[in-house]
This record gives structure tokens, sequence and C-alpha cells, in this order.
């Protein structure tokens, strides 16, 4: 069984217990830790930074209550913790938070509540470690008017923690983020004062606020409940930001990555042209397949992340051709999409 990097302790549960919070070792195994209900991951690929919604139903009695988390050997940015209740909230209420001394990288939620019984409570965090690419496979019919085109993205987590059943989604876009997550995640606690107060607090504010209004909106949007459908990435525009979201959830384990289809097109038309600019090409005629992303070549529903792009051939003989592959940068909505298919062979 994997570690459990998140710990969350209702001692005021286990009667006796509540008094000898100081004397726990750090590795104790503690049964009474609630498993996740829920976990969303919302991953930026234009900067290392992924925001973590995650909930837990955890039992309250009345009185203090003091919930403890700890983020110990992941790339969680500690300042950015932030608890909130999904339910009873008018019955809850956090009455101050403390990083002990003696024991790093975790911290105590010390709530007050006014009932007995369960409560459904969100944890936010922003991670480092979380990335995606994307990648693209075309085929070209033998008679070279149309292609496949396929997209996948590829998740990639060596954030130290395993997000088990996670709802994932991908955001396409640039921003600017006035610290790095991995940075803050390295960052001793009090070593955290000294950040200039206005500057992070803004940087928390802005990215929480669009991340939460992203998913939210999506919720909404399908009211909520889950679709049993083949997976799919479903495309929502958003400023200048899109999201994929992936259908369903997926395990995204630590030190690994997963593979995911984002783009199905078929008859996508495209055009042969030759070029001859030795400024950009040398003193060589080349050959270029051109296609535009927009809805007349059944693509342009959202703009194409940069990635690798493989492109072939059916060679009318039940096989493929390979031709080219190369690096694509952005492409929006209606952008020409330009591959090089290398120098004509005399």
């Amino acid at each position: 069984m994997r570690r459990i990097t998140y710990l969350l302790l209702v001692t005021s549960a286990l009667g006796s217990l509540y008094a000898a919070i100081p004397a726990f070792a750090r590795n104790v195994d503690l049964s009474t830790v609630p498993k996740r209900d829920s976990v969303q991951l919302t991953i930026y690929n234009s900067e290392d930074l992924t925001l973590v919604r995650e909930t837990r139903t955890v039992t309250f009695k009345k009185g203090a209550n003091p919930l403890q988390f700890s983020w110990a050997n992941t790339l969680i940015d500690p300042t950015s913790v932030e608890l909130k209740f999904l339910t009873s909230a008018d019955k809850l209420d956090v009455l101050d938070t403390t990083y002990p001394h003696d024991k790093p990288q975790m911290l105590y939620w010390n709530v007050q509540s006014e009932i007995d019984g369960e409560a459904t409570i969100q944890i936010t965090y922003f991670t480092s470690g979380i990335t995606w690419t994307a990648d693209y496979l075309l085929i070209a019919d033998k008679d070279e008017k149309q292609f496949s085109f396929d997209g996948f993205v590829r998740v990639f987590n060596t954030s130290g923690e395993e997000y088990e059943n996670a709802q994932v989604r991908l955001v396409v876009g640039t921003i600017n983020l006035v610290e790095k997550i991995a940075q803050l995640a390295q960052m001793p606690m009090d070593k955290v004062p000294d950040l200039d107060a206005q500057v992070h607090a803004r940087f928390r504010e802005e990215a929480l606020e669009g991340f939460s209004d992203m998913a939210d909106r999506q919720d909404n949007s399908r009211g909520g409940k889950s679709d049993i459908r083949e997976k799919q990435i479903v495309k929502e525009g958003l400023s200048e930001y899109f999201i994929y979201t992936i259908e369903g959830t997926e395990t995204i384990q630590n030190g690994w990555s997963k593979r995911m289809r984002s783009l199905d097109a078929t008859a996508v038309p495209f055009k042969i042209q030759y070029r001859y600019r030795p400024q950009e090409y040398g003193e060589q005629l080349v050959r270029m397949y051109l296609l535009t992303n927009n809805k007349e070549s059944k693509l342009g529903t959202s703009p194409l992340p940069d990635g690798i792009v493989r492109v072939f051939r059916d060679n009318g003989r039940d096989g493929l051709s390979y031709l080219t592959q190369q690096s694509v940068k952005y492409i929006p909505i209606g952008d020409k999409i330009e591959l090089n298919l290398g120098p004509i062979r005399r």
C-alpha cells in the first residue's frame, strides 16, 4: 500500500487521545484517516502548476476538532493550502492554523464545531510536478487528399503523491506567475513571512479564483453528473484559455505517465505545396502539407497545444510509409498548420 501523504485526523473522536496530540510519533499509522471522496486536478501546460481540489467526509464532535495535514515528500506549496466546509458551513469554523515546530511539513487546523456528525470538507492547494504534453498522429490517404488526425495528451506525475480516481482538467494557455510553485514548495516555513505579502496574496487569489471558476463552470454545465460514455476530452473556451476535461476519472500514479486521446478527426482536407526558399530551407525544393485548424477542415473546435506531429501515408499495400516528424507551436483556431516533408529527391 502506498504511503498516505495527507493525514486528516479527527482526534476529538478518539476520546482520551485528544490530549496526546503532541506525543504522536511522526510515522504512526492512523486508522482514522478518512479517504478522499473525490479529487480534481487542473493542470496548466505552460507552467509547472496544478490546482488540486479534494473532498473528504469527516466526523466532527461538538467543540474543538484538530485536523492534521501533511505535505512531506511532495511538491505541494504549503502556503496555498486552504480548507473549506461544503456542508454544515454555518456550524463549523476554523479557529486557527498552527505549524508544529517539532513536526516539519505539517499543519493543524483547529475546527470549532456546533454539531455531532459528518460534514464534507474541501481542501485545495497548488502543487508542481504534474505536467502534460500533446502529440499528434496524421495519416494521409494514398491519393494524398485527406488525413485522419488523432491527438493525444500524456500526463506525467512526479509530484510525490498519487491521485486515485481523479477528475483531470488540462488547461491550454499562457500564464505569468510571480513565483514558481516548486520554489514555494521547497521554501522553509520560517521564510514564508519574508515574502512580499501583497505579491503573494495576489498570486494566490488570482490563480485560485481562475481555477475554481473553470472547475465550477464545467461541473454546472454537466449538471454535476458523471458520464459513463467512452472517455473523451470536452473543450470549453475561457477567455484566452481553453480547458480539456477528460470524462470520467483517471488514476495518476506518482512516477508514472498516462496517455489519453484528445482528438479524433477523419477526412481532414489538406493541400500539397512545393517551396523554393533558399533563406528558409536552403538551396533545395521542399514539399509541404498545408491544412488549417478550422471547422472547414473538421478541426477548429479548440486551439491545438504545442506538441510533436508524426505524419504517415497509406502506401496502398495495407501499410504505412513514414513521412516526417516535427514539433509544432501552439496553434490557435483559424491558424495554418505547415508540415515540411523535406526536400524533393532527384
